[in-house]
């Protein structure tokens, strides 16, 4: 049973928030380099950071301050869905573009999964739905992010509901394939089935 004896605090002050590279147009115009960029389009709730899916491109100013890290928590600032990832893995020379804020812990007392794991969650979501802005596009602006209020329960719980969250990932893995090759076995069924059926002649009701 998870306890439920925390500290509290506002995400600035355990954690440094910066933007994302600051492009000035399009990324895929940009030429050819060494330097992968996330995009919003690379990043997913249920799968991560699609790697293989990534441009290099050639920065036009230099990034040593903007590349990421393993641990580093990236957060989308665009749409209604303002979910985060926690950076177990960076290949090569990496950024972000500036639809992220990326979050790097600056206190021993909070793991990065535990925080990436609670901005996710509903009261998270729902405090980032009442201060986005925007009419069309909702945005998540800075302040609001920096005083997302954050719970700090001890390492030993956090890493317990990390492994809950891991296995529940898993759980709703395995129950998708199995929803998914009972759909392709039905389908089956009512193709070998169904099938003659209309490939008969026609009889037209008199």
């Amino acid at each position: 049973m998870i306890g439920v004896d925390a500290k509290f605090s506002d995400l600035v002050g355990v954690a440094e928030i910066a933007a994302g590279y600051p492009f000035r147009g399009s990324v895929d115009a940009l030429p050819a380099g060494s330097t992968s960029v996330v995009q919003l389009r690379n990043v997913s709730f249920d799968h991560g950071v699609d790697w293989s899916g990534l441009v290099e491109v050639s920065l036009p100013r230099p990034a040593r301050h903007s590349l990421l890290q393993v641990g580093d928590v990236i957060l989308s600032t665009r749409g209604s869905n303002n979910f985060a990832h926690c950076l177990a893995e960076v290949h090569g020379d990496v950024v972000c573009s500036p639809h992220f804020f990326v979050i790097r812990i600056s206190v021993g007392t909070l793991l990065p999964e535990f925080l990436a794991w609670q901005i996710n969650q509903q009261p998270a979501q729902d405090y980032f739905a009442a201060g986005a802005t925007g009419s069309h596009i909702l945005n998540l602006k800075r302040q609001v992010v920096e005083d997302l209020p954050i719970a700090i329960p001890s390492l030993l719980e956090q890493q317990r509901i990390i492994d809950l969250d891991a296995a529940a990932r898993t759980e709703r893995s395995l129950l998708g394939r199995l929803i998914e090759n009972r759909s392709t076995e039905m389908s089956g069924i009512a193709q070998q089935l169904l099938r003659p059926a209309f490939q008969r002649p026609t009889k037209r009701a008199s």
